[in-house]
């Protein structure tokens, strides 16, 4: 198998890169004359992306490390090497979809911003008037790069070599993307694209997304869904993926607050935490193909 690329670099690199934006932003009104009575708003939204821009790219590198920690388990795990035509004919069908569902959101976004402009317009002060076509510029570019640019990134990473799957109980390397989940629900499926059905190991999570933390599904396409072999591999991780997920729901169902949990401490009675996590590590082990011999 040719090496895998980290998916995660990308994504540092593009947070660093929006750091450095937010520093040429506080910088803008030392250069630029003609901005320099508005200093402090200048800094305060530098500020602002430069701590999100850092942020991000720390949060990057966590993921960067766990995903060079789960291919050091992929003899252990599910793997799926794809034919390029049935590959790429499943990803072409994607994007499609998505870009067309982009181009119809950016419309929407862009009218609803012009009308919040206009009435700016209206309300601002004749020396203020500027600040709506300030508004319409820095959001309607914000909804062209989260709408239409940033989306591109899914076809990028999709298509990097090698076309390959990788799946452990609790994380999986789909499409170009690391993913990771604490409960998941997985299933084998018929998914329809509009142009052909395929068979799919269907994994549905929940995690951020530029939408806030919502429930999202990754199809996986089985490479040869006539092979009886293969699809009991399948379910043998569907079953494990499962297995740990409700394992995860009892040990919240079960756990107490803080609160409840240092009350219990003061009068004497209850689990002491650590126990309680040591219990935890070793359901996970349990649950971990990689443990068993």
């Amino acid at each position: 198998m040719e090496e895998l690329k980290n998916p995660e670099r990308q994504n540092i690199v593009l947070a660093l890169i929006a750091a450095v934006l937010g520093t040429i932003v506080v910088f803008v009104p030392f250069v630029i004359r003609a901005v320099a009575a508005y200093q402090f708003y200048f800094s305060y939204f530098g500020i602002i992306i430069i701590c999100f821009g850092l942020g991000f790219a720390l949060f990057y590198y966590f993921r960067y490390k766990k995903f060079i920690a789960f291919l050091e388990k992929k003899d252990e795990a599910l793997v799926w090497k794809y034919d390029e035509d049935q590959y790429t004919s499943f990803i072409g069908e994607l994007n499609q979809i998505q870009k067309e569902s982009s181009q119809k959101k950016v419309w929407l976004l862009l009218g609803i911003e012009l009308v919040i402009s206009v009435v700016l317009i209206i309300l601002l002060s004749p020396e203020t008037k500027w600040l709506s076509g300030l508004f319409f510029v820095f959001f309607g570019s914000l909804s062209v790069l989260f709408t239409l640019v940033l989306p591109k990134s899914f076809k990028y990473k999709a298509m990097a070599k090698p076309y390959v799957t990788i799946i452990h109980v609790d994380s999986a390397y789909i499409m170009g993307r690391f993913h990771t989940w604490k409960k998941a629900q997985a299933k084998i499926k018929d998914y329809d694209n509009g142009d052909k059905v395929y068979k799919v190991l269907a994994i549905n999570y929940e995690a951020h997304t530029r939408n806030g933390r919502l429930f999202q599904e990754w199809a996986a396409v089985i490479p040869d869904p006539e092979n009886k072999e293969m699809i009991a591999k399948a379910k043998s991780w569907i079953n494990r993926i499962n297995k740990l997920s409700r394992e995860q729901e009892k040990i919240t169902r079960e756990q107490k607050s803080y609160s409840e949990r240092l009350f219990d401490r003061m009068v004497g009675k209850g689990k002491d935490y650590k126990q309680e996590r040591k219990v935890r590590k070793a359901i996970d082990k349990t649950t971990d193909p990689s443990t068993k011999k």
